[in-house]
């Protein structure tokens, strides 16, 4: 299947998240500036962050990606706005676990890693087996409930990486298709939904396109 038509097909199952108003308000806001300055993220995490969304939608001739739209800028935005204390206490420890794998295997701190580099780093991580995913989670359980006795605990390098790195990945599809420009240019866009019509095939109604709302 051809990668357009890959995007337009992304449902809401990709994510959890909800797009409520103040939200949807966030996300139109951001813009994707020449020099990303995180709210949120230390620059060097900021660097990883926007290396990242860049690779996991990138622009292509006729769709622009979550770069362009500045979807890092509003996953920044929401960690420093939205999240709680803790939540943004557990994204610290995942960039932490991040930029330690990243020592280890790129020999290099996460600001002057490359796109290539970052590719590595998706490759390892979103494309992880079975097997490795089941004792990337089984070692998070075990932090996770060493966590609640004592807050210092620090999880595993591997582990860690490997939670941030697929948070990302579902806010960027989450982010990206929530967008303005997606939304109405991409997606089928329907703000008020007319006659409710029952078992008709999603190629009948949107000509394939799954809906922005």
């Amino acid at each position: 299947m051809k990668r357009r038509q890959v995007l337009k097909n992304l449902g809401l199952g990709a994510t959890a998240l909800v797009a409520t108003p103040s939200i949807l308000s966030l996300l139109q806001s951001c813009s994707n500036e020449p020099e990303f300055i995180p709210a949120f993220l230390s620059k060097e995490e900021g660097h990883a962050l926007r290396s990242m969304v860049d690779l996991i939608i990138p622009s292509d001739e006729t769709i622009p990606g979550a770069k362009d739209l500045g979807v890092h800028e509003f996953i920044d935005s929401y960690w420093n706005e939205v999240v709680t204390e803790e939540d943004q206490a557990q994204i610290r420890l995942g960039f932490a676990g991040l930029a330690g794998w990243f020592q280890k295997n790129m020999n290099k701190p996460l600001e002057e890693g490359s796109l290539e580099d970052y590719d590595k780093v998706l490759a390892k991580f979103l494309k992880a087996s079975e097997v490795e995913e089941a004792a990337f989670r089984e070692k998070l359980g075990e932090f996770y409930q060493a966590y609640q006795r004592d807050k210092s605990v620090i999880p595993d390098t591997d582990a860690s990486a490997y939670s941030i790195v697929n948070n990302i990945r579902g806010m960027t599809i989450w982010g990206w298709r929530a967008s303005e420009e997606i939304g109405e240019n991409v997606l089928a866009y329907e703000p008020i939904p007319g006659q409710q019509i029952g078992c008709l095939p999603l190629s009948e109604a949107t000509g394939g396109k799954a809906y922005s709302l």
